[in-house]
C-alpha cells in the first residue's frame, strides 16, 4: 500500500497469484488504473511519484523485478528484472522522478531512468562498517546489471590486495531513508546511526553517531527541508540538519515503541506507528 497527497491517489496490490496494482483517486474511491506486471507471487514495494504520475513497484520471488508504470496510462516505463532481491522500500526523488531510491536489508541502491532508452541504471552505496568507519573500497559505478557480479569482482580485488581484514569488516545495516531538498539522503541505520549520502558523488558522511549500543531507527518524511526524526525505542528525536551539522530540538517521550514516522501532505501532522497502536 502506498498514498500520495498530492495527487490524493494510493495504490496497492493484490494478496494472490499473479498480483495486479489498482489505482484509486481519494476521497471518491474511484478506480484509476488496474497495473498488470510480472509479477508471480507479491510485490515487496509500492511508490508514488511526486512528480509525475508514476509508481515504482518490486515484485518478489522469483524474478525480482522493479518496473516504473505510468499509472495514467497504465504503460510500463522501464522494468528490470532481478534487481530488487530484498528490497523493502522504495522512494521517489521529489525533486527528480527520474531518481528513485531501493532500500534493502543489507544494501542501498539509487536507480537513476535513463531518458534516451528508459533504462535503469543502479549505484550501490558504500555503507560504513557498524563502528562508524570507512572502510577503503573501490569507487561505486553505474551499471545496468544485476549487483552480483560486481560485488564478486571487487572482493576478488581485494583479495588479491591482501585486505582480508575489509571484507570482513560488517557494514551498517539500513533501516528507513528520505530524500533532502539537496537531493541527498537521509539514512537511518540498525545500529543507530544517521547517515547523509549524496547519489551524485557517492560521498557518505556521519550525521549522528550513537554513543550507546541501544538500537535505534530512523523515521522520516518522505520530503523535507531541514528535519528529521530519530526514534531510539519509545524515545522521539527532533532534528535539525544543516548539511553535515545536527542539533536536537525537541525530544518527546512515548508509551510504547514506535516502529513507523509518516508525514502528512502539508507536512506539519506526524503519525507514529506501533506493532500494537497508532498514535
Amino acid at each position: 500500500l502506498t498514498a500520495n497527497g498530492k495527487w490524493r491517489i494510493f495504490a496497492f496490490s493484490e494478496q494472490k497469484l499473479s498480483p495486479s496494482i489498482f489505482v484509486y483517486n481519494f476521497p471518491e474511491l474511484q478506480l484509476k488504473n488496474e497495473l498488470k506486471g510480472t509479477a508471480q507471487l507479491d510485490y515487496t514495494s509500492l511508490a508514488l511519484c511526486d512528480g509525475g504520475p508514476y509508481l515504482a513497484c518490486c515484485s518478489s520471488l522469483p524474478d525480482h523485478t522493479i518496473t516504473v508504470w505510468n499509472w495514467e496510462n497504465a504503460e510500463s516505463v522501464c522494468t528490470q528484472p532481478q534487481a530488487g532481491k530484498d528490497v523493502t522500500s522504495l522512494v521517489f526523488n521529489p525533486q527528480n522522478w527520474f531518481q528513485l531510491c531501493a532500500l534493502g536489508t543489507t544494501h542501498l541502491t539509487v536507480w537513476n531512468i535513463e531518458k534516451s532508452s528508459c533504462l535503469l541504471c543502479c549505484s550501490v552505496i558504500e555503507l560504513p562498517a557498524t563502528d562508524g568507519s570507512f572502510v577503503e573500497r573501490l569507487s561505486p559505478t553505474p551499471y545496468l546489471v544485476s549487483n552480483k557480479l560486481s560485488n564478486w569482482l571487487q572482493r576478488c580485488l581485494l583479495s588479491l590486495k591482501g585486505d582480508k581484514e575489509l571484507l570482513l569488516s560488517p557494514l551498517l545495516t539500513p533501516s528507513a531513508i528520505c530524500w533532502t531538498a539537496t537531493s541527498e539522503l537521509c539514512v537511518g541505520c540498525a545500529e543507530g546511526f544517521l547517515l547523509l549520502v549524496d547519489p551524485e558523488s557517492f560521498s557518505v558522511s556521519v550525521l549522528f553517531n550513537p554513543t550507546s549500543k541501544q538500537t535505534c531507527t530512523l523515521g522520516c518524511g518522505r520530503y523535507l527541508k531541514t528535519l528529521a526524526y530519530l526514534l531510539q525505542e519509545s524515545m522521539v528525536h527532533c532534528l535539525q540538519i544543516k548539511g553535515t551539522q545536527i542539533d536536537i530540538e525537541q525530544t518527546w517521550q512515548l508509551e510504547r515503541a514506535v516502529k513507523t514516522v509518516m508525514y502528512s501532505p502539508d507536512q506539519e501532522t506526524l503519525l507514529l506507528s506501533s506493532k500494537s497502536v497508532s498514535t
